[in-house]
């Protein structure tokens, strides 16, 4: 059948004047017969077919689920031109040690956003561990480092894209055996009601998305407007 397809064709292109790593984000559905095009994309993540990125940084990097609760990671071989199957089946990590969000931004969050912040920083949350930050700002490049690493990366603000950002974005966390949160609901369960729709998202190791949710206030609602 005909199939519907939604892409990010550069995340990330602040960081291109500074040789930062970017990417692409893509999505397919099966097309609504009868129905405009758009209506084929403002499905539930969970109806995808397949999802992906490329991450363009020190190698490039193609990373494909087609929902079969698997993840796959290919690399561009540079004298092949073909890509090789490089990392089969990822799985996330349950754990890691890093979160991935603007810190600057602190003041503007919700209390109970700064409250999980601080505590797993002192190394008081159920890990007992202190978290590091990573934050590169392309979207693409911190959710790889936490596929492969563990942790979570995300923006609180409704921010992302649901259609080409987020729901891909969750469905590849999930088939590794992650989770994908809007900080109250999953993603993959949102149903768009615009093409260019915006939401929190939170991705990455299921125990780390799941106590950053039990802190409860965690969506950052008022935008005070950023020049940058």
């Amino acid at each position: 059948g005909r199939l519907a397809v939604v892409f990010d064709p550069l995340d990330g292109s602040r960081n291109l004047e500074a040789a930062l790593p970017t990417g692409s984000i893509f999505g397919c559905y099966a097309a609504v017969e009868g129905a405009p095009p758009e209506a084929s994309v403002l499905q539930p993540g969970s109806a995808l077919l397949f999802a992906g990125y490329a991450l363009y940084s020190s190698s490039c990097e193609l990373v494909l689920s087609f929902g079969d609760g698997a993840t796959h990671g290919f690399t561009l071989d540079p004298r092949s031109g073909q890509f090789r199957l490089t990392h089969e089946a990822l799985r996330v990590p349950p754990r890691g040690q890093i979160y991935s969000l603007n810190d600057a931004r602190y003041w503007d969050w919700p209390e109970g956003l700064r409250a999980y912040v601080d505590t797993v920083r002192r190394g008081e949350g159920q890990t007992g561990k202190k978290y590091s930050a990573r934050y590169v700002c392309s979207l693409v490049a911190d959710v790889h480092r936490t596929l492969l690493c563990g942790g979570w990366a995300g923006n609180p603000r409704a921010h992302l894209r649901v259609v080409y950002e987020g729901a891909p974005m969750a469905f590849l966390l999930e088939n590794a055996g992650g989770l994908g949160s809007d900080g109250q609901q999953r993603v993959l369960d949102r149903r768009p009601e615009g093409l260019h729709e915006r939401s929190p998202l939170f991705v990455g190791s299921p125990d780390d998305i799941r106590e950053l949710q039990s802190f409860g206030d965690v969506q950052q609602l008022r935008n005070p407007g950023y020049a940058v």
